[in-house]
């Protein structure tokens, strides 16, 4: 006999959602702190002879120089190594240009070929911090985040306050921080406790 009882959709929730009272709290005319929605990422591996058979559906050419990112209005795309990239779906029309259509179009242009993607949706969220981003962020990590050092369009991964992120200069000086879900709360609150240091809006 088949069971009738139906489970509950599940519905995907960021773990930041409950720190945007404490984000709202710190933020001010210097620096100011808020989660991003949740995206879908895949993470991307390609050999050489095939970087060029995506760019249709990335709408860019996927960046080849270490340390550095791209973007456009499909997806951000992160280096991560000579044959491994990070994207990140920025669509705005997940029917039409993002959304799980984004992994079948890629999967169908590389059918045949020696790639790999691999959905990584739930391991990672995003904060963005503006203003003097990099003022902030120097009180967890040595790298430089000044933009004449850390200029639009570079990326890394290194640790901030003793958690693995990857750091995106986005326009006019704000830094995206992609942090593993299971560190996201804690490193939100050492972000809340750094901007509430008063020598944080020195």
């Amino acid at each position: 006999m088949m069971d009738d009882t139906q489970l509950d959709t599940l519905v995907a929730r960021n773990p930041l959602d409950g720190h945007a009272g404490a984000f709202a709290a710190v933020s001010n005319s210097v620096t100011q702190i808020r989660s991003l929605p949740l995206a879908r990422h895949l993470n991307l591996r390609l050999a050489a002879d095939e970087v060029h058979l995506v760019a249709t559906e990335l709408g860019q050419a996927l960046p080849t120089r270490a340390c550095t990112f791209s973007s456009s209005e499909v997806a951000s795309v992160v280096w991560l190594g000579p044959d491994e990239w990070l994207v990140i779906d920025t669509s705005t029309d997940p029917a039409t240009r993002g959304g799980p259509g984004l992994e079948e179009r890629l999967r169908r242009v590389l059918a045949g070929t020696r790639a790999a993607i691999v959905d990584q949706s739930g391991q990672r969220v995003s904060v963005l911090v503006t203003g003097d981003a990099a003022g902030l962020l120097a009180k967890g990590t040595a790298i430089d985040m000044h933009p004449d050092a850390f200029p639009d369009g570079s990326a890394l991964q290194s640790h901030l306050a003793q958690t693995i992120v990857v750091l995106l200069a986005r326009e006019r000086g704000a830094i995206e921080i992609l942090v593993r879900s299971s560190f996201a709360r804690y490193l939100a609150d050492w972000l809340v406790d750094a901007a509430s240091d008063p020598a944080a809006n020195d």
